[in-house]
This record gives structure tokens, C-alpha cells and sequence, in this order.
């Protein structure tokens, strides 16, 4: 029973709330104390603030049955578009180098692949070499397994220069 009593006033105890009391002490400066003191006046302390977090949804992982179900509903490409060369730019290689980078949206599919046509003709990577000097036109695609292409880009129209000895 004494156990008991104890237990429900320590609980008790941090529901009460103590008055607040502001005088001037001997140095000048302002205190704040929960007994009153000759010329102090009592505080009115507003309520303690709270915050509720907002319930976020979490996230649901797809199984593996529905990743694939996703991967053979094909979701279509937004954009493609070549980073570099930029359009109308000048690359400037003596061994006729260039790199072409793009950007994807969303990432490429299972099965899908990109080309990269120089000139119109498909090229077997994204560095190449061995471009004569002048101007040539850049394009990317997305093709799927069946050859069929689902994605275009922009065609981009740069200027190759390479220095020549005097």
C-alpha cells in the first residue's frame, strides 16, 4: 500500500504545475524563482507547445513478381537528350576523339540498349575515334529486344577541328 501511495505521487508530481515568480535579485538582474519573494511578481507561463509528426506513408517494396510485372509493362521513356557535344559546339582533337555522353529518363529497361548514330550511321560505342574534321550530326536511341526504337533524341550538329602543322 505505502508502495502504491509513493508510486502515484511521483506520477502526480509531474502533472502539477509550480507558479513562476520574476523579481530583481541584490546584483540587479533578473530571476526567476518557483517560491514568491518579497517584491516579485507571479508569471503567467503559457501552455507547453507540442508537435504531432505528420503520418508519412511508407514506401511499399515491390516483390520480385511485381518488379517484373513493371519491367514487361515497359514504362515509357520521358526524354533523351545528348549532354555532349553540345549543339553547334567546336571539339577540338588532332586523333578526331569525341565523346558522347546523354542523359536517359528513367533509366534504361532490362532488355532495352542505346545507339549512338554519327552521321546516321550506328556506331559500336560512345567514344569515338578516328572522326574526320568538320561538321557531323550526333543522335541516341533506345531500342528494345524486338530492334524497334522507342526513344529518339534531338540530333545534335557539331564541328570537328583538328590542328594542322605549318
Amino acid at each position: 500500500m505505502k508502495r502504491s501511495i509513493i508510486l502515484i505521487t511521483i506520477f502526480l508530481a509531474g502533472f502539477v504545475q509550480a507558479d513562476v515568480y520574476k523579481y530583481i535579485n541584490k546584483q540587479g538582474k533578473t530571476a526567476y524563482s518557483d517560491t514568491p519573494v518579497k517584491g516579485a511578481e507571479k508569471v503567467i507561463v503559457p501552455p507547453i507547445m507540442t508537435y504531432e509528426a505528420p503520418n508519412i506513408p511508407t514506401k511499399k517494396i515491390a516483390t520480385s513478381e511485381e518488379r517484373k510485372e513493371l519491367t514487361e509493362a515497359n514504362i515509357p521513356y520521358d526524354h533523351i537528350s545528348i549532354i555532349s557535344p553540345i549543339e553547334q559546339g567546336t571539339v577540338r582533337s588532332n586523333q578526331g576523339i569525341v565523346n558522347v555522353t546523354y542523359d536517359l529518363q528513367p533509366a534504361l529497361q532490362e532488355e532495352d540498349t542505346v545507339e549512338l548514330l554519327l552521321d546516321g550511321v550506328v556506331q559500336e560505342g560512345f567514344n569515338l575515334e578516328g572522326v574526320e574534321r568538320g561538321a557531323h550530326v550526333v543522335q541516341v536511341q533506345v531500342i528494345d529486344k524486338n530492334g524497334e526504337v522507342k526513344i529518339t533524341s534531338p540530333s545534335v550538329t557539331f564541328y570537328l577541328q583538328r590542328s594542322t602543322a605549318s
